[in-house]
């Protein structure tokens, strides 16, 4: 759990977040596009553990409080697909077993090892061996592509999200990719996040150019937005482990 002091010691963040939140949902009412917000929201969690991964600066409750708050963000997104697109059984099955797949490697392994905390070096290394990480590599990772693939396998929702579901097993299997062949290092930390948000906007703008009025604010609120969590996983967390 995090300990909720973490929600006052971090209220400026909260508050960006839930401003940020709010613009988006304001804009895409505004715009009659409701998958907007969907995906201007979706993904935010992918940059922290980039950032957390790379840089190795932030401390490990702060980083488990922005993962968490970003996480839920994007579940009540992926929510609203299921609202708008109910799966069909054999896909609710699928997504199901993904994510109790990722859901028992996290009880295997603890929030703070799930977390980076034996990098960030909160807590010692200890191998952990039992189900799922004794028989699948990377399971909570793996988990979550068989989650958003077995979405796929309902067609109204392939029809109308395939790009949503598609960027999720992307990004998820870029950070399988990193944590096991990605180096360490502020050089990282600055290329592969930032290539990722710029690319990601530009195609965020051109996805809703027939609304560009509308996703442009998005696209420069969220640059904005992900230049502050850089600034704090970075400058501000220059202090170290301690946060």
């Amino acid at each position: 759990m995090v300990d909720l002091k973490y929600f006052s010691k971090n209220s400026y963040l909260t508050l960006i977040t839930v401003m940020f939140t709010l613009v988006v949902l304001g804009l895409s009412y505004t715009a009659d596009d409701w998958k907007m917000a969907v995906y201007a929201l979706s993904f935010w969690q992918y940059l922290v553990y980039a950032l957390a991964f790379f840089w190795l600066r932030i401390s490990l409750d702060a980083f488990k409080y922005d993962s968490m708050v970003l996480k839920t963000i994007s579940l009540a997104a992926l929510a609203f697909v299921f609202w708008v697109s109910v799966p069909s059984p054999l896909s609710l099955v699928v997504i199901a077993a993904g994510f109790m797949l990722n859901l028992s490697a996290v009880l295997a392994l603890g929030a703070d090892r799930t977390y980076y905390g034996v990098e960030l070096g909160a807590i010692s290394a200890e191998r952990v061996n039992s189900f799922p990480y004794s028989t699948i590599p990377h399971p909570m990772l793996l988990g979550n592509i068989i989650a958003y693939g077995g979405m796929l396998l309902d067609a109204q929702i392939r029809q109308d999200w395939w790009p949503l579901i598609l960027a999720h097993v992307v990004l998820n299997a870029l950070i399988i990719f990193l944590e096991a062949y990605g180096r360490k290092s502020p050089f990282h930390g600055v290329l592969w996040p930032w290539a990722v948000v710029l690319f990601g906007s530009a195609l965020f703008l051109i996805s809703f150019m027939d609304v560009w009025q509308f996703a442009l604010p998005v696209v420069v609120g969220g640059i904005a937005f992900a230049g502050l969590l850089y600034q704090r996983y970075t400058v501000v967390a220059n202090s170290g482990h301690n946060g």
